[in-house]
């Protein structure tokens, strides 16, 4: 059996060999023919794939700064709304503490029995003079004392916010709260000043004269002392009345001969003179 399946390997075996070769030969050509004709097109191809990714890249890295700025501003937006409701807040217990210790006070005052005054004696001819009471003034604890501090500074901090953020409305009131609560507070000259700022920027150039004057006549250390002079001339100049704008300018060169704003004093002194040369030359 195996001797008459012999002479019919080797022919098949021929054949597939020379088909293989003819098709290798035709296969390689063709290969060479279409890489020639493709090359640019892949070469442009794998160009503009890396010229997109380059592209996408730039955009991610664009979009993540963006959202991160994004989330540094609503936390800056976040934390200045947290303080102002802290700050509230603060004010609210002061209160609160305040109107407590009223009520107390007011109590003691129902339930204290009244001082018997005994009748002259009849052999007396003076009578006798009533007695005076004497107020009794409450004495505060440290603890009391530093919760007032902290909820003054936390109405002024709430208020002047309110102010550089142009709520003028909400700003004007919480000044004047600040100032009924604390009329002798730490913060009270700087409260009446930016009061008066408040007033200016609505334009209501009397509130804002009183303000300033307020600070100018009542605290003369206050660092806002030559800054509301200032003001008061400005507004004196803006109301028409150049010679109180000229007393309130040559007050402040007189009590702040060497600060900034003494120079811009003198500034509009010398383009008064120069308007009106007649008029006398003081502290130049």
């Amino acid at each position: 059996m195996n001797g008459k399946k012999r002479p019919l390997v080797y022919p098949v075996a021929a054949l597939l060999l020379c088909a293989a070769t003819f098709s290798g030969c035709v296969s390689n050509g063709d290969t060479r023919v279409s890489w020639e004709k493709d090359k640019e097109t892949i070469i442009r191809s794998v160009h503009d794939i890396k010229v997109g990714q380059q592209e996408a890249e730039n955009f991610s890295r664009e979009l993540i700064a963006t959202n991160e700025q994004r989330l540094l501003d609503l936390e800056g937006v976040n934390q200045q709304q947290q303080q102002q409701i802290d700050a509230l807040l603060v004010q609210m217990k002061a209160l609160r503490l305040a109107s407590k210790k009223a009520s107390v006070k007011h109590t003691r005052r129902l339930n204290k029995p009244a001082t018997k005054i005994k009748p002259p004696a009849r052999k007396l001819p003076v009578k006798a003079a009533p007695v005076a009471s004497v107020p009794v003034v409450p004495v505060k604890s440290k603890e009391d004392v530093a919760a007032e501090a902290l909820a003054e500074k936390n109405a002024y901090t709430a208020a002047y916010l309110a102010l550089k953020s142009g709520r003028f409305d909400e700003a004007s009131t919480a000044f004047n709260a600040q100032l009924d609560q604390y009329p002798q507070g730490e913060y009270a000259d700087q409260a009446w000043y930016w009061l008066g700022e408040t007033r200016f920027a609505q334009n209501d150039l009397d509130k804002a004269m009183h303000a300033f004057k307020y600070v100018a006549d009542r605290y003369l250390n206050s660092a806002k002392h030559a800054a509301a002079l200032l003001k008061l001339g400005q507004i004196s100049e803006a109301m028409a009345n150049t010679d109180k704008a000229r007393s309130y300018y040559q007050r402040l060169i007189k009590v702040h001969p060497d600060s900034a704003l003494a120079e811009q004093a003198r500034l509009r002194m010398t383009e008064f003179n120069n308007v009106n040369p007649s008029a006398p030359v003081e502290n130049r």
